[in-house]
């Protein structure tokens, strides 16, 4: 039988885990493939030892041209996808934390505190970043034709340069791969930010549980976490107890219990006697009278003998 427990928590750890650090690790992915396929295509100069490609255009001569890359944009999206790897692994963290109640509360408004600050800024980062990458893109100056070619002390960006030889240039095969790579990559920070707000959804459930953002601004919540006090256990009737038996009242013979009457009656149990026990009686005692034979005045000689009346 499945544990619904165990289902919760993967749900709960997708969206940091599955989505975020996925989706930034294949950021990275992206960008290793791209730098690849670029740098197989360019030659290196033997003098300089600068990059560069020769290009043949059609009705004219080959055409060498340096390649200087502007990395600035890459340099900062994979800075992005250290973050988006720091960000999943505490939203992880704090939602393994949170997936039951243990500790003081302020111990879970914390985890809760980092949870949430974390991915807004790891929204505003992608945003961010995203807009610089777009702006820096659209800036730069693509060729226009097969005359912008040889133009001296070109520098653009590794998506300019695969995209404009890819244009003017078909038979450059890496130029597509290139291209194509730079542009997802560009196009997954977008993403990456929409991984970090499906973060707060995992968060909202569980703060939910535990009284809503009243709870989380510091006011009194409930119980949280699941309806087992065990973590993980699965649903049925609970075990019988196995810990020591109490201990069994027996009512003593000639002891009465004075008071208020109970509702449940205690039945004598049956029990070992360890021989008569003697009872000691405070109290004056009782002495038994005798009757004492009468004895004539005239009978008595001395005082010792007289009738004594008890």
């Amino acid at each position: 039988m499945r544990n619904p427990n165990g289902i919760r928590i993967l749900l709960l750890l997708l969206p940091p885990l599955l989505f975020l650090f996925g989706l930034a690790a294949l950021t990275n992915i992206l960008e290793r493939i791209s730098k690849n396929y670029f740098n197989d295509g360019l030659g290196r100069d033997i003098r300089s030892g600068a990059s560069q490609i020769t290009l043949s255009r059609p009705g004219s001569n080959d055409t060498t041209v340096t390649v200087d890359t502007n990395n600035a944009p890459t340099i900062t999206i994979l800075a992005l996808c250290l973050l988006g790897y720091l960000v999943s692994l505490l939203s992880a963290a704090g939602i393994w934390q949170l997936r039951r109640t243990e500790g003081t509360a302020g111990h879970e408004r914390m985890w809760t505190w980092i949870i949430f600050v974390s991915n807004i800024v790891m929204v505003g980062a992608s945003l961010g970043v995203f807009g610089y990458v777009t702006s820096v893109q659209s800036s730069d100056k693509s060729w226009q034709g097969y005359e912008d070619v040889g133009q001296d002390d070109q520098e653009h960006t590794r998506e300019t340069w695969a995209c404009q030889i890819d244009k003017f240039f078909p038979e450059e095969d890496w130029a597509g791969t290139a291209c194509g790579t730079a542009k997802a990559m560009r196009f997954m920070v977008i993403a990456m930010a929409v991984a970090a707000l499906s973060v707060f959804v995992s968060l909202w459930v569980l703060v939910r549980a535990r009284g809503g953002v009243k709870w989380a601004f510091g006011g009194k919540g409930r119980y949280a976490a699941f309806a087992s006090v065990y973590e993980m256990q699965s649903p049925g009737p609970p075990s019988p107890y196995t810990g020591p038996q109490g201990q069994q009242w027996v009512q003593q013979p000639g002891q009465q219990w004075m008071g208020q009457p109970t509702q449940q009656q205690w039945a004598p149990q049956p029990y070992q006697q360890w021989g008569p026990q003697p009872v000691q009686q405070w109290g004056p005692q009782l002495v038994s009278q005798q009757p004492v034979s009468q004895v004539n005045k005239s009978d008595a000689t001395t005082v010792g003998q007289r009738p004594v009346f008890g």
